[in-house]
């Protein structure tokens, strides 16, 4: 269980909108529960999660997951030539992860990159009325991570470079409690 979340996780303009599209599901719906609302790009970087993101959850993991469906996905679209795809989820018999891929951002010299969101509910949720706040919000996303130079410089970085990122973020939360990623 992951009880810190560095605070450049949930204290942006992007949690905001993640925010938004949790409190609106639940005032058009009233029925299920969202465990957590994450904003990646397709390489699993976090960009952001939700206020209210359940704490017994680990979001790098989570991350991670939402990552691999979308790109497992991506693989199928490419066997069977299809068009672009739009979301993709695996459902258990409490649970659904939900991946729904909101457009790309443009980063100079790195080119284009994914960004999706991804969300763990319970199978109550009505994945309809999540699709369509998504569809709602997902300009307000897009535009934002645009607009924020901190968060591109994060979505350019490279694995190495993410790796020591991570070893901040950690340190930030744990205090020199931890060792490094190797």
């Amino acid at each position: 269980m992951i009880s810190h979340i560095p605070k450049v996780l949930y204290e942006n303009k992007i949690t905001e909108v993640l925010d938004d599209i949790r409190y609106n599901y639940g005032k058009l719906t009233r029925k299920g529960y969202i465990y957590g609302l994450i904003a990646i790009d397709q390489d699993a970087k976090i960009i952001a999660i939700d206020s209210r993101f359940d704490r017994k959850l680990n979001y790098w993991d989570l991350s991670s997951i939402g990552a691999a469906l979308y790109g497992v996905a991506r693989q199928g679209q490419d066997f069977f030539e299809t068009e672009e795809l739009e979301r993709a989820s695996l459902i258990y018999r409490d649970m659904r992860l939900f991946v729904k891929s909101i457009g790309k951002v443009e980063l100079q010299k790195k080119g284009k990159r994914d960004i999706l969101v991804v969300i763990l509910t319970d199978n109550e949720v009505n994945l309809g009325v999540i699709i369509l706040q998504m569809s709602n919000f997902a300009l307000k996303i897009r535009d934002e991570i645009e607009r924020n130079e901190k968060m591109k410089e994060t979505l350019r970085m490279s694995e190495q470079e993410i790796k020591a990122h991570i070893n901040r973020l950690k340190k930030e939360i744990f205090k020199d409690k931890i060792g490094t990623i190797s």
